[in-house]
C-alpha cells in the first residue's frame, strides 16, 4: 500500500476514534501517541480533527518541544521569530514584544490572535497581546502552531493576519515534571516548574508557576522616560484539571494568574511607556460524547488590569471578558466532518483617570457569533476545508465622559456586523508532493481604545490629547491568498516547503492626531487624537524553507519577501510598507552527539524605513544575529545549558526604538 493511502487511513481512524472514544475532544488530545504514530506533529486546531500540518488548509508551522529546548530561549515570541519564515519580532525591551506576520508589523500588534490551549489571551484595550505575562512554563510546552494568514472563520474574529497556538503537556496524556533555573545578563533570573499528577486512567490535575526578575536593557530613552522605566518582571501561576464523570462525560477546570512589568513603544508612536499588568483567568469546560457528535460548552472569564505610566502620569484600565461557547463536532459517513458553533462573549472596559477633567469612561460590548466549517475528504489525495463566521457585535458607553467630550454615550450605541470565511483545498499528489490552495477572510473588530475610549491626557502646561473613541470605524477586513507546496526530500532526509501569497487589507485602522480640531476649555487647549479608517494596504511575497535531521544532526533555513503597498493615509499613519525588512534570512543548525547538544541561529535582515513618530519614519540599518546554545546531560534527569541572544555584539539595532542588548545564561533543568 502506498504511503499516503496509509496515513490517510490512519488519520481518518484517529478522526474517529476522537469522536467516539468516551476521553478524546479537539483540545484533549493525545498528540504523543499521534505524533509516534505519523512521524510528525500533529495539529487539532484548525478543523478540531487530527491532521498533519502539510495536510492543513492554511499556512501552519509546528515547533516542537525538542525545537523550543534546542534554542535555548525563555520567551515565546523568540522562539516563534527563529524558527517560523515570514514572521518578525519587534522587541522594545528584555519582555516587551510585538510579533508581525507577512510585513504588518506595528506596536501592540492587533492582527495575531494568541490562544494558549484553545483560550484567547490577548487584551482587548487595544486587541493586543501583553507576550512577556503570557502565564505559561517554556518547558511545559509541547508545540507552538503559527499560521500565517487570515483565519478568522477557523479561529475567531481577531485572526486577521495570523494565529499562534500554544499547546502546553497534558495531566493525562503526558508525564512532565519540570522545574528549571537560569541566571544571566540584565541580571535576569527566572525559575519554573510544573508538576502533573494523573487520577486513574482518564483524570488528572496539573500545576505550574515561575516568574522572571531582570534589569531593563541599559540603551537609549529619552530623558522625560528614563525615570519611569520599570525593570522587568513575571510571575505566574496555573492550574488545570481534567476530570472523566462518566464514559462520556469529561469536565475540565483552569485557574490561572499574572503579573508583569515591561517597556512596552506605545502605539501611538510618541512615547515609551513602563507597564505593570495584571490579569486572571477562571475556565470551566464539559465534553460530551453523544450520538449526535462530540458537544462541548466552553466558559471562561478573563480579567486584565493594566497600569502605563507615561511622562510620570499613571494611566489605569481594567478589561473584562466573559465567554461561553456552545460546539457540535460530528462525521456523516466517511468523508465529511462537521463542526458548528455558537459563541457568545461579554467585553467590558473601564479607565479610572482624573486629572484636570473629571472622567470614567465604561465601554461594554456584547458579542455573538455563529460558524460552521466542513471538512470534506473527497478521496485519498484531495480534501476540501471551507467555512464562515458570522460576527454581531453591539457597543455602548455606559460611564462618565468629561463635559466637552466631542460624543456623548448615545453616539457609542452602534453594532458591528462582520462576515469571515475560510476555503482551502489540499491535494497529496505523490506521498512526497503536497499542494495546498487556500482563501482566507478575516476580520480586525475596533478594539476598545479605537471605538469607545474617551480621556484626555496631559502632554504640558494646559495642552491635553482630547483621545476619544471613533463610534463611526468600520472592522478591518484581510483577504488572503495563498498557494503552498511543500515536498519531502528523502535522500537528503529534508522537507522543503514553499509558499507564495497576496493580501488586501481594507478599511485599516490608526491613530491620527487631527490639529485641525483644536478647542479650548478655560486655560486649557484640547488636541482631537482619535482612530480613523485610514485605507488600504497590499502585500505580496512568498517563504521557502528547508528542514531536516539525521545522524545526530539537524538543520533548517528559510528566505522570506514581503513587499507591501499603502494607500496615501495608510501609508503616513501606519507605514506598513517600511515596517519589515524586504528580506529576511534564517539559517539554524544542530548537533547531539551522547549527552551534548550544540545547536546555533543566525539570522540577516535588510533595512526597515519605520515609523518613529506618526507621519515620521526612520531608516534601520539591517543587521545579523546570532544565537546558540550549548546543552549537557549531567544525568537522565537533570540537563545544564548555556545560551545566548545576539551574541556577536554588545548592542543590535532592530528598530528605531532602543537597540536590544547581547543576553547570555546559564540554565539548570530536572525532569522528574
Amino acid at each position: 500500500m502506498k504511503k499516503y493511502n496509509i496515513v490517510r487511513s490512519l488519520l481518518s481512524l484517529a478522526c474517529t476514534s476522537m469522536l467516539t472514544a468516551s476521553n478524546a475532544y479537539a483540545d484533549m488530545v493525545d498528540y504523543g501517541s499521534l505524533q509516534s504514530l505519523f512521524g510528525e506533529p500533529v495539529t487539532t486546531s484548525a478543523t478540531g480533527t487530527p491532521q498533519r500540518a502539510s495536510d492543513v488548509a492554511a499556512n501552519m508551522t509546528i515547533i516542537t518541544a525538542d525545537e523550543i529546548r534546542q534554542s535555548g530561549s525563555r520567551n515565546i515570541p523568540e522562539i516563534i521569530g527563529r524558527y517560523v519564515s515570514g514572521i518578525d519580532i519587534f522587541q522594545s525591551g528584555v519582555n516587551a514584544f510585538d510579533v508581525g506576520v507577512r510585513g504588518y508589523q506595528q506596536p501592540f500588534q492587533p492582527r495575531l490572535l494568541v490562544l494558549v490551549d484553545g483560550r484567547e489571551i490577548f487584551v482587548d484595550d487595544y486587541s493586543r497581546t501583553i507576550w512577556g505575562n503570557i502565564p505559561v512554563n517554556i518547558d511545559d510546552i509541547r508545540q507552538i502552531e503559527v499560521v500565517k494568514g487570515a483565519t478568522s472563520a477557523l479561529f475567531g474574529s481577531n485572526a486577521a493576519g495570523g494565529v499562534v497556538n500554544i499547546i502546553t503537556y497534558s495531566p493525562v496524556y503526558d508525564h512532565n515534571n519540570v522545574a528549571s533555573a537560569s541566571f544571566g545578563t540584565q541580571t535576569t533570573a527566572t525559575g519554573d516548574t510544573t508538576i502533573s499528577h494523573k487520577i486513574g486512567e482518564a483524570s488528572g490535575v496539573k500545576i505550574s508557576a515561575g516568574g522572571l526578575h531582570a534589569h531593563e536593557f541599559n540603551t537609549e530613552y529619552n530623558a522625560t522616560n528614563k525615570a519611569a522605566i520599570l525593570d522587568p518582571m513575571h510571575q505566574y501561576v496555573t492550574q488545570s484539571s481534567v476530570f472523566q464523570l462518566t464514559p462520556s462525560l469529561q469536565a475540565d477546570t483552569e485557574f490561572t494568574y499574572s503579573e508583569s512589568r515591561e517597556n512596552p513603544q506605545q502605539p501611538t508612536l510618541t512615547n515609551r511607556s513602563a507597564e505593570a499588568a495584571h490579569t486572571f483567568s477562571l475556565r470551566g469546560d464539559v465534553h460530551w460524547q453523544t450520538d449526535y457528535g462530540m458537544i462541548c460548552n466552553k466558559n471562561y472569564y478573563y480579567h486584565a488590569g493594566s497600569e502605563s505610566r507615561i511622562n510620570g502620569t499613571l494611566y489605569p484600565s481594567n478589561t473584562n471578558v466573559f465567554l461561553s461557547q456552545l460546539q457540535d463536532q460530528f462525521k456523516v459517513g466517511s468523508k465529511h466532518t462537521f463542526r458548528a458553533e455558537v459563541e457568545y462573549r461579554n467585553k467590558f472596559y473601564s479607565f479610572n483617570f482624573q486629572q484636570a477633567f473629571p472622567q470614567r469612561p465604561e465601554f461594554q460590548q456584547n458579542a455573538l457569533a455563529a460558524s460552521g466549517t466542513w471538512l470534506w475528504q473527497m478521496n485519498e489525495k484531495l480534501s476540501w476545508t471551507n467555512a464562515l463566521r458570522m460576527d454581531h457585535q453591539s457597543a455602548k458607553q455606559t460611564g462618565t465622559l468629561f463635559a466637552n467630550a466631542l460624543y456623548t454615550n448615545s453616539d457609542y450605541s452602534h453594532d458591528i456586523n462582520a462576515l469571515s470565511a475560510n476555503s482551502g483545498l489540499v491535494y497529496e499528489a505523490t506521498p512526497q508532493d503536497t499542494f495546498r490552495v487556500t482563501y482566507g477572510r478575516g476580520i480586525q473588530m475596533p478594539s476598545f481604545i479605537e471605538g469607545g475610549d474617551n480621556v484626555t491626557v496631559q502632554t504640558g502646561a494646559n495642552t491635553y490629547f482630547d483621545i476619544e473613541g471613533n463610534p463611526n470605524l468600520r472592522p478591518t477586513v484581510v483577504e488572503n491568498y495563498q498557494l503552498a507546496y511543500d515536498r519531502d526530500v528523502p535522500s537528503l532526509y529534508s522537507d522543503v516547503r514553499t509558499a507564495v501569497f497576496y493580501e488586501i487589507n481594507h478599511s485599516l485602522i490608526a491613530f491620527a492626531v487631527d490639529t485641525s480640531h483644536v478647542r479650548v476649555v478655560g486655560p486649557n487647549t484640547l488636541t482631537l487624537d482619535q482612530s480613523i479608517n485610514v485605507g488600504q494596504s497590499h502585500g505580496l511575497g512568498g517563504e521557502v524553507e528547508f528542514k531536516g535531521k539525521h545522524d545526530g544532526y539537524r538543520w533548517s533555513g528559510s528566505y522570506s519577501y514581503a513587499r507591501l503597498h499603502d494607500s496615501v493615509l495608510a501609508a503616513q499613519k501606519l507605514g506598513y510598507d517600511g515596517s519589515t525588512p524586504t528580506h529576511h534570512f534564517r539559517l539554524l543548525g544542530g548537533y547531539t552527539t551522547g549527552a551534548w547538544e550544540f545547536d546555533a541561529a543566525g539570522q540577516a535582515v535588510t533595512s526597515l524605513h519605520m515609523q518613529s513618530t506618526i507621519g515620521t519614519k526612520t531608516q534601520t540599518d539591517g543587521y545579523f544575529a546570532l544565537s546558540s546554545r550549548i546543552g549537557y546531560n549531567i544525568t537522565e534527569q537533570f540537563t545544564v545549558a548555556l545560551s545566548g541572544a545576539n551574541i556577536t555584539q554588545a548592542e543590535t539595532r532592530q528598530s528605531p526604538f532602543p537597540t536590544i542588548e547581547r543576553q547570555v545564561f546559564l540554565t539548570l533543568t530536572g525532569r522528574f
